[in-house]
């Protein structure tokens, strides 16, 4: 069974260096069921919460419409709470990149 991590990353979040694309499209309600998840346990480790950060950053600001459609007030909320923390600006900035790059091919 996946773990709502395994499904963010399947769905374009970033882990460290560019890997092979996801291809297909976007799984609405496995990635909503898995931030839901996310948003109830807060487990995530500070590493983790970077890569989602950019994740969440990059598709609210290069997607804005279908954003709010997917994710609304859900993805608001997590993409304010993961980056009100210490983050490294210049790794936020190379995992929002990978992040777009994998979005792309998804939304």
């Amino acid at each position: 069974m996946a773990t709502p991590w395994d499904v963010l990353r399947d769905a374009g979040v970033p882990e460290g260096p560019p890997r092979p694309a996801p291809t297909g499209a976007l799984d609405v309600a496995a990635v909503t069921a898995a931030l839901r998840t996310l948003a109830a346990t807060d487990r995530l480790a500070p590493a983790e919460r970077e890569c989602l950060a950019a994740w969440l950053g990059a598709f609210r600001r290069h997607w804005p419409d279908r954003f709010d459609a997917i994710l609304g007030s859900l993805g608001a909320s997590l993409l304010a709470r993961y980056t009100s923390g210490d983050l490294d600006p210049n790794r936020y900035l190379k995992l929002r990149r990978i992040a777009i790059a994998n979005l792309a091919r998804l939304v």
